[in-house]
């Protein structure tokens, strides 16, 4: 029925019309008018708010199929990295996020930010705490392009701190990070 009501729509207002669901946590909408956009278009970034609204709720294996579509069409999408990397992280897939931030780190187009992201996090896993929320910090006041990546690596730092001042154990470092992350899915926020 709601293919008919939006068969003569065309790809701009899909993606609109699934934006707007997207906010509104409206996530069975936003799917099916991502899909249709991708009949009519495919585009690298369509594949990834696909991604975004399946990580949303916890589909981790087609997040990680449309993100892997999305940096297979455009490499250069360095949020897709970093994004696939989150999504690894909290499926607990960390040999492949520590791959893509040792990626992220050292290929030279990345963004100063998502180096700086990347060497951050691979050192909080490395149990290098201090280290990882310094590099963390500094890719934040890099980041002038992407102020909700801020927020995340913001609640990353507070929970990752938190827990080291409690726990005093860096393998619960990575733990409260799985678990900020698993929580971000859960709440239906944009990763």
């Amino acid at each position: 029925m709601r293919q008919e009501i939006h068969s003569h729509l065309d790809t701009a207002e899909l993606l609109h019309c699934a934006l707007e669901a997207s906010r509104t946590k409206d996530h069975d909408k936003a799917i099916e008018l991502l899909k249709r956009c991708l009949l009519l278009e495919k585009q690298p970034a369509t594949h990834l708010l696909l991604a975004a609204e399946y990580a949303q709720i916890k589909f981790f294996d087609r997040a990680i199929e449309e993100m892997q579509m999305s940096i297979e069409m455009a490499p250069t999408l360095w949020v897709a990295h970093f994004q696939l990397s989150q999504v690894y992280l909290v499926t607990q897939q960390i040999e492949k996020a520590k791959n893509i931030w040792q990626h992220l780190a050292i290929t030279p187009n990345t963004p100063k930010y998502f180096q700086l992201f990347s060497n951050g996090l691979l050192a909080i896993i490395e149990e290098q705490t201090q280290s990882g929320l310094d590099l963390l910090r500094q890719g934040m006041q890099s980041n002038t392009e992407n102020p909700a990546l801020n927020s995340d690596i913001e609640q990353i730092i507070q929970v990752v701190t938190e827990t080291a001042k409690e726990e005093k154990s860096v393998a619960k470092d990575s733990d409260a990070i799985n678990k900020m992350l698993l929580s971000q899915y859960g709440a239906g926020q944009p990763i």
